[in-house]
C-alpha cells in the first residue's frame, strides 16, 4: 500500500514512552547485570511491539520510539569523536533549564556537551537502528535525531576547545560534515524521512533563555541565523527523496515545559531561510 510521501498529515514527533521490561533492562545494564547483547534483544523485542501498534492506529511513519536511547540528544551525540557528554552542570556553566507544570517548577541541570578535539565520524550511528526499524515495518521508518544546533548552544564558545578550533567556521563546518556523513549513510541503507529535533529555535524566543545565551557569550539575535546556515549545510546534499523535517518544541522533561513566548524571533529564519519542512509540538 502506498502512503504518499512525508510529513504526514497525522504525525508523531518520534519518541515514545519506554515500557516497564525496557526500562528496568537498561537499569540492569548500566549496574552491570546485563550484557549488551541481552539489552539489544529486549530493545528489538520494543521496536517490534511500538512498531506494530503505531501501524495498528493507523500512523504512516513508524518510529522506534527512540528505545535505544536513555537521552533523546546525548547517546547520538556522544558517538561522535570530539564530543565529551557531561552529566549534572550547574546552571552557571551552560544554558539555564528550568521545567514548569502548571504551577510546579522542576529544576534539572543540562546535559552539558564539551567539544575536546576535532570532530570525526567514527562509524554509523544511527545506520544499524534505522535498518533494524525498517525491518518490522511495511510503512514509512522515520528516523529521529539531535539538530548539529544542540552541540553549540548548551555551552556556547566556552565549551569548544580552543586548541581544536581557533576558528568557530571550522567548529561548524566539520559539524556539517560528520551529519552530512551520517545522512548520506542513512540514505544508503534506505532511509527517506529524516527529524532533526530542535528545541533551541523555541528556547530563543523565551526572554529568560536568551538572557542565558547572553550569559555564555552568544548573541540571541545572531544564533537563528547562524543556526540556519548550519543545518542547511547538513541537509543540502541529501538524496531529492528524502524528506527532513525539523521538530520544533518548547522542552520536555517528565512532561513538563521549559520554554515560552512567541515565535516571532524566529519567524522569518524557520519559514524562510531553513530548507526542512516543520513539526511543532
Amino acid at each position: 500500500m502506498t502512503y504518499g510521501r512525508p510529513p504526514f498529515r497525522a504525525d508523531h514527533v518520534g519518541s515514545l514512552l519506554r515500557p516497564p521490561e525496557l526500562l528496568r533492562a537498561r537499569e540492569q545494564h548500566q549496574q552491570g547485570t546485563l550484557s549488551a547483547e541481552s539489552l539489544r534483544e529486549i530493545e528489538d523485542r520494543s521496536i517490534r511491539d511500538v512498531a506494530k501498534l503505531q501501524e495498528e492506529i493507523g500512523l504512516q511513519g513508524i518510529t522506534d520510539g527512540e528505545y535505544r536511547r536513555t537521552i533523546w540528544h546525548a547517546d547520538f551525540l556522544r558517538q561522535i569523536e570530539g564530543v565529551s557528554v557531561k552529566e549534572g552542570v550547574a546552571d552557571g556553566d551552560g544554558v539555564a533549564r528550568k521545567f514548569r507544570s502548571g504551577d510546579q517548577e522542576i529544576e534539572r541541570s543540562p546535559t552539558r556537551f564539551e567539544i575536546t578535539g576535532r570532530l570525526e565520524r567514527r562509524g554509523g550511528i544511527e545506520t544499524d537502528n534505522f535498518k533494524y526499524l525498517q525491518s518490522v515495518t511495511q510503512r514509512t521508518a522515520k528516523l529521529c535525531i539531535p539538530s548539529p544546533t544542540i552541540l553549540h548552544m548548551r555551552g556556547g564558545r566556552a565549551a569548544i576547545d580552543k586548541q581544536a578550533y581557533p576558528d568557530m567556521e571550522k567548529f561548524y563546518a566539520d559539524l556539517a560534515r560528520v551529519y552530512t556523513e551520517e545522512i548520506h549513510a542513512l540514505a544508503d541503507v534506505g532511509c527517506t524521512y529524516l527529524q532533526l529535533d530542535d528545541p533551541n529555535m523555541a528556547y530563543l524566543c523565551d526572554e529568560k533563555m536568551r538572557d542565558s545565551v547572553r550569559h555564555i557569550g552568544e548573541d540571541p539575535d545572531r544564533l537563528p541565523h547562524t543556526y540556519a546556515k548550519l543545518i542547511n549545510e547538513c541537509i543540502k546534499d541529501r538524496p531529492a527523496n528524502m524528506t527532513v523535517c525539523m521538530h520544533i518544541c518548547r522542552g520536555n522533561f517528565r512532561s513538563a515545559w521549559a520554554a515560552e513566548g512567541g515565535y516571532d524571533p524566529v519567524a522569518e529564519i524557520l519559514f524562510q531561510r531553513i530548507q526542512t519542512r516543520w513539526l511543532f509540538s
